[in-house]
């Protein structure tokens, strides 16, 4: 073989390897690689339903999170186990793996043990809310955590929703917002901010290739308080698309909380164990 026929062989399979590996390095969906079309509130709804996530247990192996509380910043790793609509358990290391905290959520408690501390604390769903500085319940926070539809106008199911969110195409991209909204942007304008205790404002960002959720803002002009929610870098998990990464920010007056997580190893469907068991030795605390 001639070296120049030799030296095109080369080169080709160069090229091919490269192609390759640009692939598999493109792991990511692009969000607005496709157009907004108009379609009906009712099919909207159905057509984000259809696209979201599915599961009876989902399992985050692995998670990377930061955490800043008026300043205060702490990093740390973990896990996340979810029983649809029952458990939520979460798991908190520090370096080398070693478990330090473990916080057990259901609809109507939470629990925690400080296993560095030998301690543990027993409470209803409003202390996780309250420490979270949002007006959550358990549904609420499993959607947030699972990329889901939710409503905090409105507690109820999916009549309630489309009843109480319209849906408009602003920026080339579907976005569900609290129906209430128009007569919200009129009192802001003309700065009627006090008339507005009454009033709830949720808005839902929606990009039309994936037809998944990629940011939520949320109002709550009793407080003055600002919810962001964003979701971003989806990808494939189990042919699943979901974003590996969440970031929330909670702002008013007195308080900015944000929290961004790295979900990096995540599982669906798996007959999962919630182990919570509370030693003897441990104290109890009252938080």
């Amino acid at each position: 073989m001639s070296n120049r026929i030799y030296s095109k062989i080369v080169l080709r399979a160069l090229i091919i390897i490269i192609a390759l590996f640009q692939f598999s390095c493109k792991s990511f969906y692009e969000l607005g690689v496709e157009k907004a079309r108009p379609m009906s509130d009712n099919k909207l709804y159905n057509s984000l339903q259809d696209s979201s996530l599915h599961y009876s247990s989902f399992y985050v192996k692995k998670f990377s999170a930061s955490f800043t509380a008026d300043g205060i910043k702490k990093s740390f790793k973990g896990s996340m186990k979810i029983q649809k609509d029952s458990l939520i358990l979460i798991t908190i290391n520090a370096v080398g793996g070693i478990e330090v905290a473990r916080l057990l959520v259901t609809p109507d408690s939470v629990k925690m043990l400080d296993r560095m501390k030998k301690r543990y604390f027993v409470d209803d769903f409003s202390f996780f809310s309250d420490k979270l500085n949002m007006d959550l319940d358990f549904n609420s926070f499993q959607s947030i955590l699972t990329n889901s539809i939710f409503s905090v106008v409105n507690n109820e199911k999916e009549k309630a929703f489309k009843r109480t969110f319209d849906g408009k195409i602003v920026e080339n991209k579907y976005v569900f917002i609290s129906e209430k909204a128009r007569k919200i942007d009129r009192k802001l304008k003309k700065d009627k901010i006090r008339k507005l205790n009454r009033f709830g404002y949720q808005r839902f960002d929606i990009d039309p290739s994936l037809m998944r959720i990629t940011d939520v803002l949320v109002k709550e002009f009793d407080d003055a308080r600002n919810i962001s929610i964003k979701y971003r870098d989806f990808k494939p998990f189990e042919n699943k698309k979901f974003p590996q990464r969440l970031s929330f920010e909670v702002k008013d007056p007195k308080h900015l909380l944000s929290c961004n997580v790295k979900f990096n190893k995540i599982s669906f469907d798996e007959k999962l164990r919630f182990s919570f068991r509370i030693s003897d030795k441990y104290e109890r605390i009252y938080p």
